[in-house]
C-alpha cells in the first residue's frame, strides 16, 4: 500500500469512528454523511493504490466503484447510490 493510500485509509477510519460517535448522540444526518465520507475515502485509497495517481475529485460512490472496475451486487450498488444522495442532501440544503 502506498503512502497516499495509507493516508486515505486513515482518514476513512477517522470518519467511520466519527460516524459511530455521532450515532451514539443521535445525530443521524451526520452519521450518514460520515459513512459516505468513510466509504469515499477507502475507495479512493484503493484507487490511489491501483493507479499510483491522485483519485478524481468526485464524491459519487458509484462512479468511484466504476473507476475501480468493481462489479457489485445490485443491492450494494443501490445502497452506494443512496448514500451518495445523502452526501448531497447534507451538504446542499436546497437539495433536501
Amino acid at each position: 500500500m502506498s503512502k497516499a493510500s495509507k493516508i486515505w485509509a486513515q482518514k476513512a477510519r477517522y470518519d467511520l469512528e466519527t460516524a459511530e460517535s455521532m450515532s451514539r448522540e443521535g445525530r443521524f444526518v451526520y452519521v450518514l454523511f460520515c459513512c459516505q465520507q468513510s466509504i469515499e475515502k477507502i475507495l479512493k485509497a484503493f484507487l490511489s493504490d491501483k493507479t499510483g495517481e491522485m483519485p478524481p475529485r468526485i464524491h459519487n460512490l458509484s462512479r468511484l466503484v466504476e473507476f475501480l472496475g468493481l462489479d457489485l451486487p445490485s443491492a450494494r450498488a443501490q445502497f452506494l447510490g443512496e448514500l451518495s444522495d445523502y452526501y448531497i442532501q447534507s451538504r446542499y440544503l436546497d437539495e433536501i
